[in-house]
């Protein structure tokens, strides 16, 4: 037991470690991308149905660092700013299947055919989702708010806040569960697990779509379990499926689905993923043949242990975790709650959710103080502006205030 608690703690402790240098610039690159681009200038390019429309949405979303929870309330505002059903659905497959962190975060551990295919994947999946809602559900008038106020210029400091800050707490507790998960795998399952009980191919796919559907998974968090299980001899094709599967096809994505946009569009959203994850990973394992898979099982530990730059590196990202869930600057705030209007937004899942908030009633006139905690699933703030008024530019974020 001993042994095997140890091999635990080194395996876990080394993906943390190699992965967290490649997750720093990725944190840092996903705050440019999404100062450059933003959530109202996604919004423009959606309110066409059509293919060309299901194809810009699925690019928009692969860059994005939002996670499966984050991207849904973005998936109901594009719906009630008048995006079609066929965009919505490949940006819900696009956007949390990749996304910048979540690239350099898949070559750190699993190689750069894997970090160069992932998102290619990515995109040809959510063409094809879109694509097939497209044929199969004749698009309704969506309902639109109009009078939005445009999105405030990001600076350099919103780079940092979202890179640094609102990043790591939307991935932190998948990422760690991730982790854990992957240095389980490691430490329990044997080397020699794929070629003993999974003797043929379609074994490795049915037991990964398996796991895939039902799990709530980030594409960071997905990369940690997906290279313990090529270490242990599942197919790369059927490794790939996981990460596209994994991130798209969770319980709460699939919920929001059948109750937003129909059972029929739940039905194949949900059909069109297995079959697309299958398809392209079959394809992917027949492309690995024309690839050197070195750097894409190199989950081995070094000889002489991890470097000074990756043990940094990994103190860098657990302050950076840990500041995301406990914020010590909080904590020195003056507490004036007494004298705040509260607005219960139960919808309200995760910071990514609080940024998109914030960002719209910052800029509001007569908004004093803001506070927008996601834990209580409640906004608050002072002022002169009025209450039904708030709830009006709320619910333009795409939320449902009480």
């Amino acid at each position: 037991m001993g042994k095997f608690i140890q091999k635990f703690f080194n395996e876990t402790i080394f993906l943390f470690l190699e992965i967290s240098p490649y997750l720093i610039v990725g944190f840092f690159f996903a705050g440019v991308v999404h100062a450059l681009l933003g959530e109202s200038y996604i919004k423009k390019h959606f309110s066409k149905s059509g293919i060309a429309s299901t194809v810009k949405a699925t690019i928009l979303g692969i860059p994005l660092p939002i996670c499966s929870c984050g991207v849904i309330p973005i998936a109901e505002s594009l719906r009630k700013d008048g995006a079609s059903k066929s965009s919505v659905m490949s940006f819900l497959v696009s956007t949390p299947s990749s996304g910048v962190d979540s690239i350099f975060a898949t070559y750190a551990l699993m190689g750069p055919v894997f970090a160069i295919f992932r998102p290619i994947a990515s995109l040809i999946s959510g063409i094809i989702v879109g694509i097939a809602t497209h044929f199969n559900e004749k698009e309704s008038e969506a309902y639109t708010e109009t009078g939005k106020e445009a999105e405030k210029e990001k600076n350099f400091k919103d780079v940092l806040a979202y890179g640094f800050k609102v990043l790591p707490s939307e991935i932190a507790q998948w990422l760690l569960a991730g982790v854990v998960i992957g240095g389980l795998i490691s430490a329990l399952i044997p080397h020699d697990f794929a070629a003993t009980y999974l003797s043929t191919p379609f074994l490795h796919y049915f037991v990964i779509l398996l796991i895939s559907v039902p799990l709530y998974v980030c594409a960071t968090g997905s990369i940690p379990i997906a290279a313990s299980l090529l270490m242990k001899g599942i197919l790369p094709g059927a490794v790939l499926a996981f990460l596209i599967a994994g991130p798209a096809t969770n319980t709460v994505t699939l919920s929001f689905v059948w109750k937003r946009l129909g059972k029929k569009i739940a039905v194949i959203y949900l059909i069109s993923i297995v079959l697309t994850s299958i398809a392209l990973g079959v394809i992917f394992d027949l492309l690995m043949g024309e690839f050197s898979i070195t750097q894409v099982s190199a989950h081995t530990h070094a000889e002489s242990g991890p470097g000074l730059i990756t043990v940094i590196s990994g103190i860098v990202l657990a302050i950076l975790l840990i500041n995301s869930r406990y914020n010590l600057f909080r904590l020195f705030k003056k507490n004036i709650e007494e004298n705040m209007e509260k607005i219960k937004v139960s919808d309200m899942t995760c910071n990514h959710c609080k940024m998109t908030i914030t960002n719209t009633l910052k800029s509001v006139q007569g908004i004093g103080n803001l506070e927008v905690l996601v834990d209580k699933k409640e906004v608050r703030y002072d002022g002169e502006a009025g209450l039904e008024f708030v709830k009006n530019k709320i619910r333009e974020a795409g939320f449902k205030p009480e």
